[in-house]
């Protein structure tokens, strides 16, 4: 049987679960990675700490008598957008327009499971991943946003490849920097000055690896990198995939289209989770004032592949502003500089996101006041060099396994 869910992810609630594995057997058998909860609370853990591309829902299970209304409503007040198919064998045509009201994408019998359930997953999840390019070219922060848009519009297979290599390092490069915005700094495993000095593909990746294994890395990085990588086992999809990049980059070899069927389906993965789960917002705070209880800030929302959008956010404390920040509904404002900067253009007043990209002087010697080197996240002009005070090789060494004055 061709596997048409291999790699998928899917959640399963409901409280009898011997009758939902006997259900669930031909997704199963479709390659589906399936993952089992038995009641709505249990179902929220699973979603806030793991990805999941479907959630299947019982109608009738704990927390009240119709669970999975009570879940449905859980997950569309908490801005989660999974995809999620109801299933029961008891309810009404209320409980069923109720459902769909609460964004359910569509509803089997259980009694009709064994030959609808399988189709219906197939299509509805066909549909999201050819969805998702497009989806996260608008939704996503702008670094992610770009690439993402660039990758979608080209059609020559050998230049969408490389897009799409690109794109990778994009998403690994954008998730280190939330990891390194929210870890405390500390040698990490396995990464040396030498790396970080001029960060390659595989750089970034190694970087990501040995930040989830810090004990204070903020939920938004390992949720970015678990759409990535779920598992450990997945690790080496991408290390296949970056050797081929390196091989591609040194006229060793050239893309097959099996590796290409490959990196596509992990990015519309990514893309189709980001899609689902993304609950934060890129910001730039442009001014801040205060009633005596709360700070009120205009801020601009680094938001898609287009122009920034003003918004406003309530804050209990002060924060620094035309600094970029992560602003999520789960936890306090994050500021991303040093890794991650914002230049606004006199001319224009665009605002352009500049990406931690090294060291100026990589080949040198590295002193402690080195500074660091940006890249533009955009298709725009390059922007003039910009600097921040602890944009430093200083403040770059702490993660690394080797002391400051080292050498290359």
């Amino acid at each position: 049987m061709t596997q048409q869910l291999a790699d998928l992810r899917i959640l399963v609630t409901d409280d009898q679960i011997d009758v939902a594995r006997t259900l669930c057997r031909p997704l199963h058998k479709s390659g589906a990675r399936l993952h089992w909860a038995t009641d709505g609370n249990t179902a929220l853990q699973k979603i806030a700490t793991y990805p999941f591309d479907l959630i299947l829902i019982d109608m009738k299970m704990p927390p009240d008598e119709w669970g999975g209304l009570w879940l449905l409503q859980q997950l569309k007040d908490g801005g989660w957008r999974i995809p999620s198919l109801v299933l029961s064998g008891e309810g009404s045509k209320q409980q069923v327009v109720e459902a769909l009201r609460l964004d359910a994408t569509n509803w089997v019998d259980k009694d009709n499971a064994g030959e609808e359930l399988l189709e219906q997953c197939s299509t509805t999840l066909s549909d999201r991943l050819r969805e998702s390019l497009e989806f996260v070219s608008h939704s996503l922060p702008t670094p992610l946003a770009h690439r993402f848009s660039r990758y979608s519009r080209i059609t020559d297979p050998d230049k969408k490849f490389i897009e799409g290599l690109h794109t990778l390092e994009t998403i690994l490069r954008f998730t280190a920097v939330l990891g390194l915005s929210s870890a405390s700094p500390t040698p990490l495993r396995g990464i040396r000055p030498d790396q970080l000095t001029a960060p390659s593909m595989g750089t970034w990746f190694a970087l990501c690896v040995a930040l989830a294994d810090l004990p204070d890395t903020g939920d938004e990085f390992t949720r970015m990198f678990s759409w990535l990588v779920p598992e450990r086992s997945n690790h080496q999809q991408v290390q296949g995939l970056i050797s081929a990049r390196n091989d591609l980059m040194h006229g060793r070899d050239t893309p097959t289209p099996a590796q290409a069927d490959q990196l596509d389906g992990l990015l519309r993965r990514f893309a189709h989770r980001a899609a689902s789960s993304w609950r934060a917002d890129l910001a730039v705070p442009i001014s801040m004032t205060y009633d005596g209880t709360v700070y009120s800030i205009d801020v601009l929302n680094l938001r898609g592949a287009g122009k920034p959008a003003p918004g406003k956010a309530i804050f209990q404390d002060p924060i620094v502003t035309q600094q970029p920040f992560l602003i999520s509904r789960d936890s306090n404002p994050l500021p991303l500089s040093p890794w991650l900067l914002t230049h606004t253009e006199l001319n224009t007043g665009t605002v352009r996101c500049l990406q931690f990209d090294g060291l100026q002087h990589a080949k040198r010697d590295r002193a402690p006041s080195t500074p660091f080197k940006y890249a533009k996240a955009d298709e725009g002009n390059e922007v003039p060099t910009i600097s921040h005070p602890q944009a430093r090789w200083q403040t770059l060494s702490q993660w690394t396994t080797a002391p400051a004055s080292s050498t290359s």
